[in-house]
């Protein structure tokens, strides 16, 4: 079955939805999938077992355009609705969200805590609290902010900083925390046991953790087709926390890494 849901506005607040998607299997986690171009995702974890989808604000920006020329057409007042194109599926226990117009929304969605999260955002921030599960962030442009989390992570945003909490880790599954422009702020459980990279190319490196340095840190080529030999500096810098274990990768272009452990 596939539950679908358009543009469901409420009657009394034509600048909001809401989307209710009832928990029709529970015997294994939920997944939910969000893509928007503009505005800001925020998902929080609660206590029951829906999926609720709300967005607030924003709407067409074409809407907007000759706001004081389109309020009347032959003496008529046009009746303003909602322009966001809300879309709600879901099938499988994996919720889709989509918006066709959210340049300036909100998009608010609260899940229960064991839930995992694909969320993708080109022009606008993102923001997790209190989900356990395996997310992949993606923002090209706004900070990624990840709070009490646990499981894993694969965060990535172009144009933004981003700062993690993470609770616990799950061992099994590896890490990635990734920026071209920005700062990288993760914190982690003090027991966190990980083989681990870092690099930025234009910024520093600051850590709570001990590390064991590993090799690594030149690459060597000497088969050039004039037989030149070349050494090129690299600055990845690998090592292990507390022995080794998770799969973990820090980068970022241009911005600082902050490596902290959790009190």
């Amino acid at each position: 079955m596939t539950l679908v849901v358009c543009s469901l506005g409420l009657a009394q607040d034509t600048n909001s939805e809401r989307v209710v998607v009832p928990a029709r299997n529970t015997t294994h986690a939920r997944k939910v999938d969000v893509s928007l171009m503009g505005g800001s995702i925020t998902v929080k974890s609660y206590t029951g077992k829906e999926v609720i989808v709300e967005t607030r604000g924003g709407g067409r920006s074409d809407r907007d355009t000759n706001k004081a020329a389109d309020k009347t057409a032959d003496g008529m007042r046009r009746l303003d609705l909602p322009s966001r194109g809300l879309t709600v599926e879901e099938e499988n226990n994996v919720v889709t969200v989509r918006m066709r117009d959210a340049q300036h929304a909100e998009l608010a969605i609260s899940v229960p805590p064991d839930t995992s999260l694909t969320l993708r955002n080109i022009n606008g921030g993102i923001a997790v609290e209190g989900v356990k599960g395996e997310l992949d962030v993606n923002s090209t442009n706004g900070r990624i902010t990840l709070t009490n989390v646990s499981g894993s992570v694969l965060a990535n945003a172009m144009n933004g900083a981003m700062k993690v909490t993470m609770d616990s880790v799950d061992p099994n599954k590896p890490l990635s925390f990734s920026s071209m422009n920005g700062t990288i702020d993760v914190t982690l459980p003090a027991d966190f046991k990980a083989n681990v990279k870092l690099r930025t190319d234009y910024g520093e490196i600051y850590s709570d953790f001990d590390f064991k340095l590993g090799g690594g840190a030149i690459t060597q080529k000497n088969d050039t087709a004039d037989g030149k030999f070349k050494v090129k500096m690299d600055r990845t810098i690998t090592g292990t926390i507390n022995g080794g274990g998770t799969e973990a990768t820090f980068k970022t272009y241009n911005g600082t890494i902050y490596l902290r452990k959790k009190k």
